[in-house]
């Protein structure tokens, strides 16, 4: 599915190439790690989407539309509602829908980490030997990405990552582009979306930074979209049979499932599931 740059074999082949890479992009990147080479890079809220089929009159045309997904305004208010007296008034919706991404909400954005560590914790983790599947890692920049999205910064395209911290009215900017996840400015590239504030534990253990996503399109692997002889991002591939040194490597540095989600808001992660089985598919 994916093209492959390269199978990595150790931790230490992980990290040269990593630092090899970085010198050569000059550039910001981010990771994030599948234990699935089959898996798509979308967020969870589109996994189980399907397509609307109205029924129309001869000569009739409709927009693409999707359906089966979570109505996700209400979840995110439910979400808020139940945690608000918790978190920092400063909090804006980008960051309530930051916090219930990492805590099991089904959300537009997909998280990344900027410390490829903690991606290839999560693409060797918990693997499951079978055939012709295999643990992956993305690494995407997201400067490039922005830069082709549809989204301005005074009537100028992006140049880097965009800071919600920072975005003016967020609240409202939030309403335009997420108030319906089938038409969002994000149907044909993603938007690469990030904040400076210590918004949990977990997120900040995991360096979480997000790309924001529409229900619509890309129906093949969207990180290698080619732009002026460049792609998005690169596929690493793990080799299945060094996943037991490369976890006990990571063990030694302090990287592991307890050290990545920690015990801070546990309660979070209950209140999320309980908001995603209540509220309603449209």
């Amino acid at each position: 599915m994916y093209d492959i740059e390269k199978e990595i074999c150790s931790i230490e082949e992980y990290i040269t190439f990593i630092h090899d890479y970085r010198i050569n992009e000059k550039t910001e990147l981010w990771y994030r790690g599948h234990r699935d080479n089959m898996w798509d890079l979308e967020p969870s809220i589109n996994r189980e989407k399907r397509i609307d089929f109205p029924k129309l009159k001869p000569g009739e045309v409709s927009e693409l539309r999707y359906k089966n997904v979570l109505d996700f305004k209400k979840e995110l208010d439910a979400f808020i509602s139940s945690v608000r007296d918790g978190v920092p008034s400063k909090f804006n919706r980008f960051h309530y829908m930051f916090l219930g991404q990492h805590y099991g909400l089904k959300t537009p954005a997909l998280d990344w980490t900027t410390d490829p560590l903690v991606a290839l914790f999560f693409a060797i983790n918990e693997y499951k030997y079978s055939e012709g599947i295999f643990p992956v890692v993305f690494i995407l920049k997201p400067s490039l990405l922005n830069e082709y999205s549809r989204i301005q910064i005074d009537k100028k395209p992006l140049c880097e990552s965009l800071n919600v911290d920072l975005i003016p009215d967020p609240d409202a900017i939030f309403e335009e582009w997420l108030n319906d996840l089938n038409n969002t400015p994000f149907v044909d590239v993603p938007l690469a979306v990030k904040s400076d504030y210590d918004i949990s534990y977990r997120i900040s253990r995991q360096s979480g930074v997000f790309t924001l996503m529409d229900l619509r399109g890309r129906n093949f692997p969207w990180i290698q979209t080619l732009i002026n002889g460049e792609t998005f991002g690169i596929t690493l591939k793990i080799h299945p049979g060094s996943i037991e040194s490369m976890l006990a490597n990571l063990e030694t540095l302090n990287i592991t499932k307890k050290t990545i989600y920690g015990a801070d808001h546990e309660e979070w992660d209950d209140i999320c599931k309980k908001v995603v089985i209540e509220t309603p598919t449209l």
